[in-house]
């Protein structure tokens, strides 16, 4: 059998005569069960990957946005407290400000971007072209929001992260 890299090139390659008949001449399954099985496959592809984009969005959008924009907060009152006290370069201050304040915008826009092809997604016409969108836009913009995120929880303050830091499920703190 071929490597397959995603799911949805293993789902395509079921159909093929030679799986079925091996299937069947070792009575694992017959044409019929192996059919089902097969579209089984695909409607659990689909719904499970439609439930991670959704957590993903959640996620997001209520627990990481809102503390990156807390810290944000906290960041630009220290910034003018600061000025109105002390006449210092508060460069450091400022550029992490900026840097908070990027990344904020960034998971914002890839949060919607991500809304956005999930509603897409599930908008084709059959399953296994829902399940393709899935993996060709679904999942990168996925990832693109998990890599907004996982710088952010670089910057924001670890009394303020919602979630455990990789290091603290690393380590164990």
């Amino acid at each position: 059998m071929p490597n397959l890299k995603t799911t949805v090139d293993a789902l395509k390659a079921m159909p093929k005569k030679e799986y079925k008949e091996l299937f069947s001449k070792y009575k694992v399954l017959n044409e019929k069960e192996y059919e089902a099985r097969e579209e089984i496959m695909w409607e659990r592809y689909v719904k499970v990957t439609n439930i991670e984009a959704g957590a993903t969005v959640d996620i997001a959008r209520n627990q990481i946005l809102p503390a990156v924009l807390k810290y944000q907060s906290k960041l630009a009152e220290t910034v003018q407290a600061t000025a109105s006290v002390i006449k210092t370069s508060q460069k450091g201050q400022t550029a992490l400000l900026e840097e908070v304040a990027k990344g904020a915008s960034e998971l914002y826009e890839a949060t919607e971007a991500l809304d956005e092809l999930i509603e897409s997604a599930n908008s084709g016409s059959s399953l296994h072209q829902i399940a393709a969108s899935f993996k060709d836009s679904v999942i990168p913009g996925m990832l693109k929001v998990r890599e907004i995120a996982d710088w952010l929880e670089t910057l924001v303050d670890d009394d303020l992260w919602p979630l455990p830091k990789y290091r603290e499920m690393l380590f164990q703190y």
